[in-house]
């Protein structure tokens, strides 16, 4: 590799690979199959409409980043038009609406008459202006707007963040625009473990919705995000490369992008086509040192303690490698049992639950920032990372840290997934 092809490589890496941001792009999206399907299915049929729920960073906005593409490859005989807008804590029902109306123009022709002007002006009106709406949206509103647009999917992300109490007029809505067969598709996106955790006590539309599940992604999966990568970079990344950065990556593409990134990078100043071992172990050094400032402000609150001695940070440790092992139908969820055998592993000596149960209950504490969810009764408690990126992240940190070897972590964690 000459010096100005591996320059243009490392530039060129930040734009293959995703790690801040959702993918926004089909050829760079893997996996899903199943899910793309389920969505190109909904918004085929009148009256369906779809929901997409799974942990944060499954890559649940990437799929609604990319549906217009995918509607364009799947269906070439209808023209769709895709409109995506985010939720947030101060959206009302109308603020949202208003929106995803706001992103439609329509252009008319108006003649005009008097002395130097041209006999036609152009004039362009919003979806809400040629709906004729006013300032609060009613429902009624919305389905003479959309009405008008006819194929048009309208993708509500972080459909969460939106307050409860407006959430009975979203499923109105969809129960009416289902009834009246109006060819519009409405795909809700938020994090939630079911789809009753996104619209609780608003299922009496569920005939009309499609469950789009977005479940950690596979091993295989994630291998394809690399695959991908290296492909329109001209590179490849060997076997055991590809196969570390998935298993570390937990399930969450976020992972992958951002040390498949820094591997890249590495393999590129060593001005080698393949990304090796070795480039990537380099690159978990440089992933801690870019994760944002919550994630790592989160880990020093759980963590610190004033006496050297102390075993918050190789519990939390074991916790991260547990936590890579549950399988999905658990969730995430592991209990205390279950930690004995990774930290016996870190410390390199017997432990007894009686060692860390405390640093558990402490972790699931405002005081230890709360990164750990407990459920369950006091005999049989379950925890689990309340932010899911939290657990590779503790990963890598004990691997930058020199707590444990990248090598060690591999083979703690179960088999890879098919």
């Amino acid at each position: 590799m000459t010096d100005a092809d591996a320059n243009d490589k490392m530039v060129k890496a930040a734009t293959v690979f995703s790690p801040r941001s959702p993918v926004y792009r089909r050829a760079f999206f893997a996996g899903r199959s199943a899910q793309m399907n389920a969505l190109a299915d909904a918004v085929s049929q009148i009256g369906l409409h779809a929901v997409i729920f799974g942990e944060r960073g499954v890559g649940k906005s990437s799929l609604g980043n990319i549906t217009q593409d995918l509607l364009d490859v799947m269906d070439k005989q209808t023209k769709y038009h895709v409109i995506r807008v985010n939720a947030n804590r101060e959206d009302t029902f109308s603020t949202l609406w208003a929106k995803a109306m706001n992103e439609v123009k329509f252009e008319h022709e108006l003649p005009r008459l008097g002395f130097n002007q041209s006999p036609h002006d152009k004039s362009v009106f919003t979806l809400q202006e040629a709906a004729g709406a006013g300032d609060q949206l009613s429902i009624d509103d919305v389905l003479r707007a959309l009405s008008l647009l006819k194929n048009s999917v309208v993708v509500i992300d972080e459909f969460d963040r939106l307050p409860r109490k407006h959430i009975p007029k979203f499923t109105d809505l969809i129960k009416a625009l289902s009834d009246k067969a109006i060819p519009s598709t409405v795909v809700l996106v938020g994090i939630a473990d079911t789809v009753d955790g996104l619209i609780r006590d608003h299922l009496s539309i569920s005939r009309a919705l499609v469950q789009i599940n977005m479940p950690r992604m596979s091993d295989a999966e994630l291998g394809e995000i690399l695959s991908k990568a290296g492909e329109a970079l001209g590179m490849t990344f060997n076997e055991h490369a590809s196969s570390r950065i998935a298993r570390m990556s937990q399930g969450l593409p976020h992972f992958t992008h951002l040390v498949g990134q820094n591997a890249v990078r590495n393999a590129c100043a060593r001005r080698d086509y393949t990304v090796t071992l070795a480039d990537v172990d380099r690159g978990f050094a440089a992933a801690v040192k870019q994760t944002d400032h919550s994630m790592t402000d989160m880990y020093a609150t759980a963590t610190h303690s004033a006496h050297s001695a102390a075993l918050f940070k190789p519990v939390l440790l074991a916790c991260a490698i547990t936590a890579g092992n549950t399988p999905e139908n658990a969730m995430g969820y592991f209990q205390a049992t279950e930690v004995m055998d990774p930290l016996k592993s870190v410390l390199g000596k017997n432990v007894q639950i009686a060692t860390f149960i405390g640093h558990l209950t402490e972790f699931a504490s405002e005081k230890r920032a709360k990164v750990l969810e407990r459920t369950g009764n006091p005999r049989a408690y379950r925890y689990r990372f309340l932010d899911p990126l939290l657990a590779p992240y503790v990963i890598l940190r004990g691997i930058a840290d020199n707590l444990i070897t990248a090598a060690k972590v591999e083979s703690l964690l179960n088999p890879p997934t098919p």
